[in-house]
Formats: C-alpha cells, structure tokens, sequence
C-alpha cells in the first residue's frame, strides 16, 4: 500500500473542521479538500509513470550501448586485418612489379641479339640458307657452311624460344601484378566502407549516450520533485499531527473501552515500521497495518467512537477516520465504500465501510491506522 502525507494533513483538517464546526461551510471545505486530493493523487501517478519509462528507456539505451561497443571492437579488428593485408599485397606487388623490370631488361637483351641477326641477315642480301650452302667450293667448305647455318639456325631458334618463354612469363606476371592490384583497390574499398561504417557506428553511439544523459537527468530531477513533495507533505502532516494532538487533548472523554477488535481479519500484507518504499526505492516510513482481504469485505469499527472524517483523502482513497477519546483515533482507508456519516456515533464493531483498492493500492486490503495524540502508534499495540 502506498500512502503519503497529504491524506494525514486532510485528516487534520478534517478533525478541525468536524469537531469545530461541522456546520460552517462544510461542503466548500470538503470540495477544497477534494480538489487538492486529484491533483496531488494525479501528479504523483504521472511522476510515477514518467519514472517506469525513463528507467525503461535507460535500460534499453544500455543494451544498445553495448550493442555498439561489442561493434566497434569488431570493426577494430577488422580494420587491423585489412590494414595487415594491404602491407601484404603491396610487398607483392612491388616484388611483382621488381621481377617485371628484369624480364623486360631480359627481353630487350635478347630482342638485340635477334636485331643484330636480323641485321647479318640482311647484310647476305637475303640469301636462303640453300644459296649459302650449294655456293661451296668443295666438300670441306659444304661441311663448314652446313655447320654455319645450322648454327645460325640454332641460335635463331634459340632465341626465338626464349623470347617466346620470355613473353609468357612477362605475360604471367603481367597477369598477376593486375589481380594483386585489383585485390589492394579491393581491399582498399573495404578499408573506407569500414571506416566510414565505424564513423557511423560512433555517431549512433554518441547519439545515444546524449540521450542517455538526457534520460537520467529526467529521472534525476523527477525524482527530486517527488521527494521534495513528499517531504514538504511529511512536514505539513507533522504540524498537523501536533493541531491534532492539541484538538484531542481538549476531548479526554473515553467515547469507548480502550480494547479493539480487528477492523478485518486477515493476512497482514505490511507491518507498522520502516520499510522498503516500492516508488523511491528507499526505506519509508508506514504508519499502519495492511490487511489484505477481497473487495467488499466488512470493516468493522475497532472501539466505540464519532466519525470526524469520511470521505476522498488523496492516497487513502475512500478514507474514514473514528475519535476514541482519550486522545485515540484510528484511520480506515481505501475503502470501496463508506456507510457512515461525519459526526455519526458507532459501536465497537459496527460496520462502517468496505474493503477497496481506492487511492494509491496495489489490490484490495485495509489500511489501518492507530494515533495517540495526532501521533501513528503500532495498532498491534491495542489489538
């Protein structure tokens, strides 16, 4: 059960108001209360809701910060293997383009050669290779000119070999040079797209860490206001509790026995005490028991007693508030409804009202409260 101090300070008012003048102006008065009580119940449901979504949005901005990192590292390593590759096939390509400078000073050494025969031959005025040999004197000289042709020839074909090999591997290499070179612009293309892709990845990143910011300080300052009212309520409620206590001082008549009955019999949900605040995530203080039972379950009168309050109280709901004397009074609150009237006299046990989830409830159950002198005492005390 969530409950703050606005409804305590409406139950002073409520108490002065009833038991000063409960004829003068009541309604104005109550209509006042009411007012305030939707305003304040609706600026701390907002606050609320604003919370769960800002923590929401933390939560999801987080994730997708991880998201991203888990990313850039990737992108770094990527990033490293094509800066190591790009080494690699530049190294080749220069050993490529290193190998083709001396096969073409190897070509150019040959193409002399065959320029020179070419030049010889050119110089014999063209003759066949049969002229020359059929042009021989004798036998001895035959001999001697098929030896010379055949050498020639042999060194014609030699070199046209090699120059044909020679071709072949400039060609290889040629070939080669101009994969490892589309394989560098290859690995260069994937080089920028990565850069510019972690350029993007940055970008989203810092996006969301401005919002992240953003969120947090909302929350932050969300959560300010919310203690801040709250705290200003604690303080009002403890100037109220102290016109309380000098209203009741004034009224020592025991109205009944000084023993309670259970208003409700039930499992107790929350105990009278300090406990974990289910809005602020903090400890807070509860000035009451809550016992939870079904919706419409009687609520019984816990003494003898006047009615000084039923109605609208902010976060008690449907609020009734019962004046022992002797500076005894006890709160029922979120009821579904209320079968009483202010200034009624009750019996002890006499059903006053229903259980309800009105106000600020998690579910159905009641909320009681005992208070000596304005101040919440522990109701298992007089149980």
């Amino acid at each position: 059960m969530f409950k703050h101090k606005t409804g305590v300070s409406l139950l002073s008012f409520g108490l002065i108001f009833c038991l000063a003048s409960a004829s003068l102006g009541w309604a104005a008065t109550q209509a006042e209360i009411e007012s305030k009580i939707e305003q304040t119940r609706k600026k701390l449901n907002q606050t609320r809701q604003k919370e769960r979504k800002v923590l929401g949005n933390m939560l999801q901005t987080q994730e997708d910060l991880e998201k991203i990192n888990n990313n850039l590292a990737r992108l770094n390593v990527n990033l490293g293997k094509t800066e190591q590759q790009m080494s690699v096939f530049k190294a080749q390509l220069d050993n490529a383009q290193s190998q083709l400078d001396k096969i073409e000073i190897q070509i150019g050494g040959r193409k002399g050669v065959l320029d020179q025969r070419l030049i010889a031959i050119y110089k014999y005025g063209y003759q066949s290779n049969l002229e020359i040999l059929f042009g021989a004197k004798n036998f001895s000289e035959f001999v001697y000119r098929f030896e010379m042709v055949g050498n020639y020839v042999r060194t014609d074909l030699h070199i046209i070999n090699a120059l044909k090999e020679q071709q072949t591997l400039i060609a290889e290499k040629r070939a080669e040079i101009a994969d490892k070179h589309q394989a560098l612009q290859d690995q260069r293309s994937t080089y920028t797209k990565l850069q510019a892709q972690k350029q993007a990845e940055q970008n989203t990143k810092i996006h969301l860490m401005t919002n992240q910011k953003d969120e947090l300080s909302a929350l932050q300052n969300n959560r300010k206001l919310l203690e801040t009212s709250l705290d200003e309520m604690e303080q009002t409620s403890k100037e109220m509790e102290e016109q309380i206590k000098n209203l009741q001082n004034k009224n020592n008549t025991a109205l009944g026995s000084g023993k309670f009955i259970w208003p409700v019999k039930g499992r107790i949900t929350s105990y009278f005490g300090w406990r974990f605040h289910p809005i602020l995530r903090k400890k807070k203080y509860h000035s009451g028991l809550d016992i939870a039972q079904p919706t419409g379950t009687p609520i019984a009168a816990a003494d003898a007693g006047v009615v000084i309050f039923c109605g609208r109280n902010g976060g008690y709901g449907n609020m009734i508030a019962l004046d022992h004397g002797n500076s005894i009074s006890t709160v029922y609150g979120h009821c579904s409804e209320i079968l009483v009237t202010n200034g009624q006299t009750v019996a002890k046990g006499d059903t006053i009202g229903k259980v309800g989830s009105t106000g600020l409830s998690t579910g159905p159950h009641l909320h009681f409260e005992v208070r000596k002198k304005g101040v919440p005492i522990d109701p298992l005390s007089l149980l």
